[in-house]
């Protein structure tokens, strides 16, 4: 039960001056009433909130409005938290405020219930909040079979060169297409297109007649490992009222398109019901194999059927599987046998590619089985390898016997709080830097992104936070050689760099630049070389052809000194349909443009470069801000060779404004206040909406093939799913909540307000631990819905997600909290 002492609309304290303030203006009222530079209320609007998750920092408020007269219950599982009836205010609205609670001890969901009494009736609804604790959560380190069935759990390792193991936390199941314990890299020196060659790797357990099967129904616990392995443990029946405790773990070896599972029997120790250590029972194993790219699925009646048994060849611990003369799949056992008995497994669901308007199943052949006695404290390995072909290959080495199993000893967990979350965060940014060529790269996210320009300059932000300088260094100098008449590359696919349609990845190259400076304390980057040229000239020559304009259409408006951006250059870069074109002078493009000037100010002060930057701040303040509403267009819109200030600017409300305060390019006070709290209502947990589910009056229609796939004057899509061209792509940066751009709030408002802040951005930062406990194990996924309950989407791992969040967090823990963090709770 919270505290009942109310904060709210029917009893506040004092006398009746103190009620007329707070009708006239509710939010001055709090802010005032808690002695802050901000009000520490939290808005909830009817009925825009009710499809979103608002969530509620310790010590704030919640400010309830809609256009006519309410009552709000506010209930917190199954007992009664507060009743309040609202009141008139201003602008002929109606609200409620209701106290904060005392902060709960974790996360805690809520259920807000509305009841609307408008034109003689009442309306009912229920919306879902989420409160926040004042320390931040623990970070799920293992799971339950509850915790994998509720959070559809699954794992990821990686091998440094771009293969990885996609695994969910229910063994043997496949829900994507994309699920494989072996996707390898099939090139030596780059990262491309991952090929699917083993794929799943069926397991039962047999004793005296009785066989079964390892899944969801013997699971006790899945966990992703600190050394990058993935775990399972089994409590196995096996007949006669006994049963064994059998451990399964998945690691990629680093360097190599090779994967090895290891299967382990525990001891029985002082468990009355399980079989005795010196009984034993059969461990089988039945490998499940296909042949494609990552992006295809297999059928077998193209050939496979006839084609895969023909090119499998039995070897004493195993079988070697060479479906084409440049691919050849060894695997093998550490002990046991090998039994060829080939079998088709037909259209095997992949319900997330079905989900997504794709195609739905794969079949899937394996050649035979493996059998294995193992007794308590045995273990046994299976490895399966891509093997360079030969007409003779050399036999492979015997398989090292894996080390017996001592105890079921769980994982040591890592200390609590922010610490671990920016431990389990290290780890998730160590999975994406992989090798290209002699030097390093960013994977964008697994399972189906490679390296790209944007996303990984982008990244390198938390990586330099993280540490991890010298790989940071590497990256950098890499894509700054990369540069050409201003660009540089958008999408690399394997050694191929011709993709430079982008107007921000420039310029988020001097963004890391600096970051790296700083880190470094000295300047000496600078006059490192890149490609035979120093960093110092290539980050000259991106300004000057920014300037003067670039081959691809970029060019600098010479009265604003803002930047022109073709249609979709930005990171909202989806082509079709043309979703979010934004061509034009995108707000975002401009703080990374004055950003870049300002760095280029202090390195060279003999350049233009601080006038420009002062030039474009002013227009960026003249020409951008919405007037009454306060908050800045997300773009002004205009053909090319349009000046600034005939653009047309747009009341689109999306959260790239954010980046104007955390680049500095807008340093007034009112300004960003007003931008904080426009976004305000983009938040969910863990990530941010792309645009507000708001009416707009600048229309942002969505075509595709001469129809018009949406209402241009509510452009909000509130679900990721469904056909690309038709359903997901317009929803993509229309209302789609994204994980990256998430922590940008958290840093505006600590930029904004100092130390003061710095408990509402941790708690908030908090948020993303609640996608932790979904998807990817230890990974943020790169999407959620707009809508609640925010189901993940898209890319389960993603780079830049995992690396804005560390660096965000880092940068709160640095802030002093030199300012009482105990917001006021009773007036």
């Amino acid at each position: 039960m919270w505290d009942e002492s109310p904060w709210c609309s029917t009893r506040w304290p004092g006398e009746a001056a103190a009620a007329a303030a707070l009708q006239r203006d509710p939010r001055a009222w709090c802010r005032d009433a808690a002695g802050l530079p901000f009000a520490p209320v939290v808005r909830w609007s009817w009925p825009r909130d009710l499809a979103r998750v608002v969530m509620l920092p310790p010590g704030q408020a919640l400010l309830i409005s809609a256009p006519a007269h309410f009552t709000a219950e506010l209930r917190a599982g199954n007992s009664w938290v507060r009743r309040e009836r609202s009141l008139p205010g201003p602008d002929a609205a109606h609200f409620a405020l209701l106290l904060p609670p005392p902060p709960p001890a974790a996360p805690e969901p809520c259920t807000l219930t509305i009841s609307l009494f408008e034109a003689g009736r009442a309306r009912r609804e229920r919306a879902s909040l989420l409160r926040l604790p004042e320390r931040l959560p623990e970070p799920p380190l293992a799971f339950s079979a509850a915790d994998v069935a509720a959070g559809d759990v699954y794992g990821l390792c990686v091998n440094g060169r771009g293969a990885m193991a996609q695994v969910r936390g229910h063994w043997g199941e496949l829900r994507s297409q994309y699920d494989a314990l072996l996707a390898a890299n099939l090139d030596p020196a780059v990262p491309v297109d991952r090929h699917v060659l083993f794929t799943r790797c069926r397991a039962w357990v047999v004793h005296r007649g009785y066989s079964q099967e390892l899944g969801r129904s013997c699971l006790e616990r899945f966990a992703a490992l600190d050394d990058g392995s993935l775990r399972w443990e089994f409590y196995v029946p096996c007949g006669m009222g006994k049963s064994v405790r059998l451990d399964l773990s998945l690691r990629l070896l680093p360097d190599r398109n090779a994967v090895v599972l290891g299967f382990s029997r525990r001891p029985a120790e002082r468990d009355p019901d399980a079989l005795p250590d010196a009984v034993p029972h059969r461990l089988i194993l039945r490998p499940d194999l296909e042949d494609r790219v990552c992006h295809a699925t297999t059928k077998a009646y193209l050939g496979p059927e006839t084609s895969w048994p023909a090119a499998v060849a039995p070897a004493a611990d195993g079988f070697v599987f060479a479906p084409a003369a440049e691919r050849r799949l060894r695997v093998r056992i550490s002990s046991g046998s090998f039994t060829p008995a080939p079998e088709w497994t037909y259209m095997v669901p992949h319900p997330f590619e079905l989900d997504r308007g794709l195609n739905g199943s794969s079949d899937l052949f394996s050649p035979g089985f493996f059998a294995v006695d193992l007794t308590g404290g045995a273990a046994v390995e299976l490895r399966a390898e891509v093997e360079p072909a030969s007409p003779t290959p050399p036999a492979a080495a015997p398989l090292p016997a894996p080390a017996p199993v001592a105890s079921d000893a769980a994982p040591a967990a890592p200390p609590g709080g922010s610490r671990a979350l920016r431990e389990l965060l290290a780890r998730a940014i160590g999975q994406f830097i992989v090798r290209r060529g002699a030097h390093k790269t960013i994977i964008a996210g697994y399972p189906w992104f490679l390296d790209w320009g944007r996303d990984t300059l982008i990244a390198l932000r938390g990586v330099i936070a993280a540490g991890r300088l010298a790989e940071a260094r590497d990256i950098l100098l890499q894509f700054a050689a990369l540069e050409s008449q201003g660009t540089l590359p958008n999408l690399l696919q394997g050694s191929q760099v011709a993709n430079r349609d982008t107007s921000d990845s420039p310029l988020w190259l001097f963004v890391a630049c600096r970051d790296l400076l700083r880190a470094e304390g000295r300047a000496e980057l600078l006059d490192a070389d890149a490609g035979g040229r120093p960093l110092r000239e290539i980050l000259r020559s991106i300004a000057a052809a920014y300037a003067r304009g670039t081959p691809n259409g970029i060019v600098m408006d010479p009265a604003s000194a803002l930047i022109f951006s073709p249609a979709h250059f930005t990171w909202m870069d989806t082509n079709h349909p043309a979703a979010t074109p934004r061509q034009g002078y995108p707000i975002e493009i401009q703080a990374l443009w004055i950003a870049a000037l300002n760095l280029l100010a202090e390195i060279d002060p003999t350049g233009a470069w601080a006038e420009w930057s002062g030039r474009a701040a002013a227009s960026l303040r003249r020409l951008y801000i919405r007037g009454a509403q306060g908050f800045l267009s997300d773009c002004l819109h205009a053909a090319p060779g349009t000046p600034a200030a005939a653009a047309a600017p747009d009341d689109a409300l999306r959260p790239n404004q954010l980046l104007a305060i955390t680049l500095g390019a807008v340093a007034d006070l009112d300004l960003r206040r007003a931008v904080l709290e426009a976004c305000e209502e983009l938040l969910v947990p863990g990530a941010i909406r792309s645009l507000a589910d708001r009416p707009v009056a600048y229309p942002l229609p969505v075509w595709r093939d001469g129809a018009l796939l949406n209402d241009p004057h509510r452009p909000y899509w509130g679900r990721y799913r469904g056909d690309e061209d038709t359903r997901r792509k317009p929803a993509y940066h229309n209302g789609t909540a994204w994980t990256w751009l998430y922590p940008s709030y958290a840093e505006a408002l600590l930029l904004t307000y100092g130390p003061v802040a710095r408990p509402a951005a941790a708690a908030l930062l908090g948020g993303s631990v609640e996608l932790l406990r979904q998807g990817c194990a230890g990974h943020l996924a790169e999407i959620v819905d707009g809508d609640a309950p925010h189901t993940l989407r898209g890319c389960g791992a993603q780079a830049w997600a995992a690396t804005e969040l560390y660096r965000v967090l880092a940068l709160v823990e640095r802030t002093s909290a030199d300012h009482n963090p105990n917001i006021r709770r009773e007036p």
